[in-house]
């Protein structure tokens, strides 16, 4: 997703280390040995009031005898009209079970069942107080926009509401006439009601996680896009924003063609853009994506594009392979950042990539200024919205950027593409990539990934060169002076070139180890200028001393 801050922008023991370290939130927000399979969510929306009505079948196993589970749904609370009310619950052959509400969960008691599918249905009312935004767009109309992320799929839905949870699921929404209904996955009808209702049936078949499982309803223009690879591509816009909104979103048909190609095949039924009324600038749901309605500007504009290619990057990234828990958010924020990156740079060239990510380091430096401690996975922030920061995005971007430096083009996107194929429609964290990337690139990188994802900062350098005629070198001092001390292995590249007509032009490949580093480059002639990293290869600092 993209904050709306974010919006706007061209954007060993080591390796032991990083493997045990195990995500922050399981034991708090799961149930082990509970494993949802699919959700069928039936709700129905009104014009009259902000009430919902929902019924949700839900279809899980359990590993062992146990007799009470838990669901996420967000209570009503005595001093507020806002949340869910459980009316009952009942098993699939329609018996009455017992069950409690409390604690922002629905508890219930079920005979002993391990290892075999079990279906409850729960029926609730309420008015959601965020999850799903009742609201009107920009032209004040009203309309209906599920917004999940982290956990807020509770504040609406009955769910095990962690990313870890992966199931399919469906959405049956009866609502006035009006509205065009957009969710995940297929469509499978919709049908006239009596009272002037429809009701509309999406229905997804892969796992995804319950941040990305959603509804939209509002008046709706669409476009059928085209096809890619057999996924058909729509741009669903406000009526009064379509001839421009049509334009805008126009170019997720090459951005979802190019990623197929780079990374694998896509996972969903669709692919479709919509315009919407949430919080973020844009957000990922699972082949129906969300944008802000303020992004619209009726012309390619490089920033909608890059924003576009962004979300649709997510799909590989963050609803496919889907981050274990919300502290590896990097797996998603950091792939998606650098992803919209690597798209414009096929569109546009190099000279965008940099700018990009010169634009992107810029932010790093700012964060890392205001939260010097902070590090890339964080398994200790109990207020996940703050997981949605530089580090998680730029940072993480960056992380790829190194990486494909580190250990070569080929060996990068037959990596990525490993990784893809090994954990699509599964939960994956750090410890994985690394081991895909080791096997794809015969090198280890726990050193590399601790010190990124685990480290807070980045190097900050003070570097100089002088010519020593008597030895025929170039001598290259560089000493790091980042304030919290710890010490990073920093691959250098130094351009060297020649001058007065005569010329030097080669390059240095370092590697600084060390606090403060001397090397010595031989060399027949003095050079007339070096400068450091010149192809933005690393996320660093670099000050050359006297300048």
């Amino acid at each position: 997703m993209k904050r709306k801050g974010l919006l706007i922008a061209l954007f060993v023991s080591v390796t032991s280390a990083v493997q045990c370290q195990q995500p922050g939130n399981l034991a708090r927000y799961t149930q082990p040995g509970v494993d949802v399979q699919n959700y069928a969510f039936s709700l129905t929306l009104s014009d009259s009031t902000n009430q919902i009505k929902g019924e949700t079948t839900i279809r899980f196993t359990r590993t062992d005898d146990r007799q009470t589970v838990w669901f996420d749904l967000i209570g009503s609370k005595a001093d507020s009209a806002q949340g869910m009310k459980v009316r009952s619950v009942s098993l699939a052959d329609g018996k009455a079970t017992p069950f409690s509400q409390r604690n922002d969960r629905v508890f219930i008691n079920l005979p002993a069942a391990p290892n075999q599918p079990t279906e409850v249905v729960i029926r609730y009312d309420g008015t959601p107080s965020k999850g799903l935004i009742i609201s009107q767009n920009k032209f004040g109309e009203r309309t209906f926009f599920g917004d999940n992320w982290p956990n807020n799929a509770r504040n609406y839905l009955p769910v095990v509401d962690h990313p870890s949870d992966k199931a399919t699921c469906s959405f049956s929404v009866n609502a006035p006439a009006t509205y065009r209904v957009i969710a995940n996955g297929k469509l499978l009808n919709e049908s006239p009601l009596p009272n002037g209702r429809k009701l509309t049936r999406w229905q997804e078949s892969t796992p995804i996680p319950t941040k990305v499982m959603v509804i939209g309803a509002a008046r709706f223009a669409v476009e059928e896009v085209g096809s890619v690879s057999g996924v058909p591509v729509q741009s669903w816009l406000y009526p009064n924003d379509s001839q421009k909104g049509f334009i805008d979103y126009r170019p997720a048909k090459e951005i979802l063609q190019y990623f197929i190609d780079k990374i694998g095949p896509y996972s969903y039924e669709k692919l479709a853009n919509v315009e919407s009324t949430t919080i973020f600038g844009g957000m990922e749901n699972a082949s129906c994506i969300f944008y802000n309605e303020k992004v619209i500007v009726g012309h390619k504009d490089s920033d909608v594009e890059a924003l576009l290619a962004h979300e649709i990057a997510h799909q590989w990234f963050g609803n496919s392979a889907t981050e274990s828990d919300w502290s590896q958010l990097w797996l998603s924020e950091g792939f998606a950042t650098y992803f919209s990156a690597l798209y414009l740079e096929h569109a546009y060239g190099k000279d965008t990539l940099n700018a990009v990510l010169n634009q992107n380091k810029g932010q790093i430096f700012r964060f890392s200024a205001l939260k010097p401690k902070g590090t890339i996975v964080d398994s200790t922030t109990t207020n996940l919205m703050d997981l949605l920061n530089p580090n998680s995005y730029q940072k993480g971007g960056w992380v790829l950027h190194m990486l494909r430096n580190e250990i070569g083009d080929d060996a990068f996107w037959k990596g990525i593409r490993a990784y893809y194929s090994t954990y699509r429609n599964r939960n994956a964290q750090s410890s994985d990539l690394q081991a895909v990337m080791e096997t794809a690139s015969g090198k280890k990188l726990g050193q590399f990934f601790q010190q990124w994802l685990y480290q807070a900062g980045y190097p900050e350098l003070v570097w100089g060169s002088n010519y020593d005629a008597t030895k025929k070198a170039l001598v290259i001092d560089v000493r790091q002076t980042q304030r919290t001390g710890a010490l990073f292995v920093v691959p250098l590249t130094f351009s060297i070139r020649g001058s007065n007509g005569k010329e030097i032009t080669r390059t240095a490949r370092l590697t600084m180890t060390e606090q403060t580093q001397t090397f010595t480059v031989p060399l027949a002639i003095k050079p007339g200028s070096v400068a450091i990293d010149p192809d933005n290869t690393v996320l660093m600092r670099a000050t050359e001393m006297g300048k």
